[in-house]
C-alpha cells in the first residue's frame, strides 16, 4: 500500500511538472529583428517572435521600451500592468482579455507566458484603446516586418525664416490653442496650454537666434527661443487659416544672409533622451518620470536686464489669413496688428520660379517599403513650398503639375522656358536597392556624373523615358541640343543655388547631407535658366519613408529650399552691388 501511494504521488508530480512546464514554456519556433520607426526615427533591438501555429507575438518588455512605459509584474496573479501617461493596461498571462484603464476588451489571441516573460499579439498594439492610452498610432506591417509608431500631436511643426532685419518663428497648430509668452535670461519662451509636440530642436545660428528647443511638459508645450543678441522687439501674433503662432523678432541691427554657412549641430547632453529602462519588480508602483529638460524652471529668470527691456506684444486676430506681419513702431507699448506684409528687400521685378513635382500619373516614381509613392510626396512638398513663396512679394510661382498628372520630362522644362522663368526646381525623393542608404542630395546638370551613386540616381529618375516612348511622348532633337548649352551658361549659378539650399538642410532636416552633386538628368536638359533637382531623402529607407509621412518633415524640406533661394538671390544682389 505504501509503495502504491508513492507511485500515485510520483505520477501526480510528473503530470503537475509537465503541466507547469507546458504553461511556462510554450514553444517559440523562431524570432527575428524587425524595423521599428518611431516618429521617423529608427528604434533598434526589437524582435518579433513566431509561436507554434505560425502566430506572431511581441515581448511585453520590449514593447514597454518602445512606448517609454513602466511594468509592474504580479507573480501571484500572473499578470503585468503597463503604466504610461498616468494610465494603465493590465495583461494577464495566457488570457485573451486585456484591461485598458477600466475597460475590458477580448482579443482574438491570448497572451502567452514563456519563462518569466509575457508575449502579446500585435492585435493589442493596433487597437483603438491602446492608441488612446499611448497617445500614438501604431501600424504593424508583417510583410515588411515594419512597426511604425507616430505619436499624436496638435503642434505639427516649428519653423523659422530669416530676413536681414528680422527673424520669424512659426509654430503651426492643428487647432486653436491659448498661450503665454515670457522673457528669460537670453531667451523667449512660449507656453502653449494643452499643446502636444514631439521633443526636438532647431539649430539656427543666424546671428540673432541661436537655437529653438521645444517639447511637451506636463499639460503644456514649451517653445524656447535662445537669442544671440538683444532684439529691438518681440511680437507674438495668433494667425488663423491655418492656425499658427507667429513670433516676430526685430533685429537690433541688420544681418548678412548672403553667405553660406555649414552649421554643425551641437546639442547639449541633457537634451538627448535615451529609451528608459524598464523598472525592476521592487520599483514598479508608479510610472517613472524620465529626465527632461526643465524649460519651465527658467521662465522666471530675470538676470538679463537688456532682454527685460525688450517690449513683447501679444495679439490675436481671427481675420488674418496669411503669414503677413504687422509693422509696429519699435517704441510702442500698445500696438495693434495691421494686415500688411513684413517689409524687406524688394526686387524691381518678381522672380519667376517654376516648381516641378517629379513623376505623376502612371509614373509613381519610387515606392517605399510601406507603399508610399514618390509622386504624392513630391506634390505635397511643392504645395508647401508654393505657400511660402506666395507670401513673399519677390516671387511668382508656376507649377508644372497641380495634380496627379503625367507630364513628359521635356515638357516640364518647356513650361519654364515659355514663361521666361528665373529658376527651375524639380523636387524628388531618392531611392536605393540598399535600404540602409539615406540622406539629402541636390543635383545640377552635367554630362558626367559626380560618382557612381549620382549616376545610379540619374538612371532611376530618367527611367520614365521608357514610359514616354510607350505613350509616344518624347522630346525633339532640337530640345536635346539645348541641354549642353545650358550646362556651360548656367553651371556657376546652378552650383551656387545648390550650395545655398544644401546648407539650409543640414540643421532643418537632421539627416545625413550628401551634398551637391552633378549628373545627367533629362528633366533638367534644355532649361534656359539655372535649374536644380532636389532629392529630399531616400523613400526606400524605412525611417525616411516614415519621415515623409510627417508634415513636420515635408515643411522642413520646403523651408530649406525657400531659404536657400532667398539667400542665393541675396548673394547675387550683393555681388552686383559691389561691382
Amino acid at each position: 500500500m505504501k509503495k502504491l501511494s508513492v507511485l500515485f504521488f510520483s505520477l501526480f508530480m510528473l503530470f503537475f511538472t509537465a503541466y507547469s512546464y507546458a504553461g511556462k514554456k510554450a514553444p517559440v519556433v523562431s524570432s527575428k529583428v524587425i524595423n521599428v520607426i518611431i516618429d521617423g526615427e529608427s528604434f533598434p533591438g526589437i524582435r518579433i517572435y513566431k509561436m507554434s501555429g505560425q502566430t506572431n507575438y511581441f515581448s511585453v518588455r520590449e514593447i514597454a521600451k518602445i512606448y517609454n512605459a513602466t511594468l509592474e509584474w504580479k507573480p501571484v496573479s500572473l499578470h503585468v500592468t503597463m503604466h504610461l501617461n498616468n494610465k494603465k493596461i493590465d495583461i494577464k498571462a495566457n488570457n485573451a482579455g486585456v484591461i485598458f484603464g477600466k475597460k475590458l476588451k477580448k482579443m482574438s489571441l491570448p497572451s502567452k507566458l514563456i519563462g518569466n516573460e509575457i508575449y502579446i499579439p500585435p492585435e493589442i498594439l493596433k487597437s483603438k484603446e491602446f492608441a488612446e492610452i499611448t497617445e500614438a498610432d501604431t501600424v504593424w506591417n508583417p510583410s515588411s516586418s515594419l512597426l511604425s509608431i507616430k505619436h499624436r500631436a496638435n503642434i505639427s511643426a516649428v519653423r523659422y525664416f530669416t530676413k536681414p532685419g528680422s527673424t520669424r518663428v512659426l509654430i503651426q497648430l492643428e487647432e486653436p490653442l491659448s498661450y503665454t509668452v515670457s522673457k528669460t535670461s537670453g531667451s523667449v519662451v512660449i507656453k502653449i496650454l494643452k499643446g502636444k509636440v514631439q521633443r526636438d530642436f532647431l539649430s539656427v545660428n543666424n546671428g540673432i537666434v541661436k537655437d529653438i528647443f521645444y517639447g511637451t511638459e506636463g499639460r503644456s508645450a514649451l517653445v524656447k527661443i535662445n537669442l544671440q543678441q538683444t532684439p529691438k522687439l518681440v511680437k507674438i501674433l495668433m494667425l488663423s487659416k491655418p492656425y499658427r503662432i507667429s513670433v516676430y523678432i526685430k533685429h537690433s541691427k541688420n544681418i548678412d544672409i548672403s553667405t553660406k554657412k555649414e552649421t554643425v549641430i551641437s546639442l547639449p547632453e541633457e537634451y538627448y533622451t535615451a529609451p528608459p529602462e524598464i523598472l525592476k519588480e521592487v520599483d514598479l508602483t508608479l510610472p517613472e518620470k524620465y529626465g527632461e529638460a526643465q524649460i519651465s524652471e527658467i521662465i522666471n529668470d530675470e538676470n538679463n536686464k537688456d532682454l527685460e527691456k525688450v517690449p513683447v506684444a501679444k495679439f490675436e486676430d481671427k481675420n488674418i489669413i496669411d503669414d503677413s506681419f504687422a509693422i509696429i513702431d519699435d517704441t510702442a507699448e500698445d500696438v495693434a496688428p495691421k494686415q500688411e506684409k513684413e517689409k524687406g528687400p524688394r526686387y524691381k521685378c518678381k522672380k519667376i520660379i517654376v516648381l516641378d513635382a517629379g513623376h505623376g500619373g502612371e509614373d509613381p516614381g519610387a515606392v517605399g517599403p510601406n507603399g508610399t509613392k514618390e509622386k504624392d510626396i513630391n506634390l505635397e512638398i511643392v504645395y508647401e513650398l508654393k505657400t511660402i513663396f506666395d507670401n513673399d512679394d519677390n516671387y511668382e510661382i508656376i507649377l508644372t503639375r497641380k495634380d496627379d498628372t503625367f507630364i513628359p520630362l521635356a515638357e516640364r522644362t518647356n513650361i519654364a522656358n515659355e514663361c521666361n522663368a528665373d529658376l527651375f526646381i524639380s523636387v524628388h525623393c531618392n531611392a536605393s536597392f540598399d535600404r540602409g542608404v539615406n540622406g539629402f542630395e541636390i543635383y545640377f546638370l552635367s554630362e558626367k556624373a559626380t560618382d557612381s551613386e549620382a549616376a545610379a540616381t540619374a538612371v532611376l529618375e530618367n527611367s520614365v523615358l521608357e514610359l514616354e516612348r510607350k505613350t509616344g511622348k518624347k522630346s525633339t532633337s532640337l530640345q536635346n541640343v539645348f541641354w549642353s548649352l545650358a550646362i556651360t551658361e548656367y553651371i556657376n549659378e546652378c552650383s551656387e543655388l545648390s550650395g545655398f539650399i544644401s546648407a539650409e538642410t543640414t540643421n532643418r532636416l537632421k539627416i545625413p547631407n550628401k551634398g551637391v552633386k552633378q549628373a545627367g538628368f533629362y528633366v533638367l536638359r534644355g532649361a534656359q535658366m539655372p535649374s536644380v533637382l532636389v532629392e529630399s531623402a531616400f523613400i526606400s529607407n524605412y525611417a525616411q519613408e516614415a519621415k515623409f509621412s510627417s508634415k513636420k518633415f515635408r515643411v522642413a524640406v520646403a523651408d530649406s529650399i525657400y531659404e536657400g533661394v532667398v539667400k542665393y538671390y541675396a548673394s547675387k544682389n550683393k555681388k552686383q552691388n559691389n561691382k
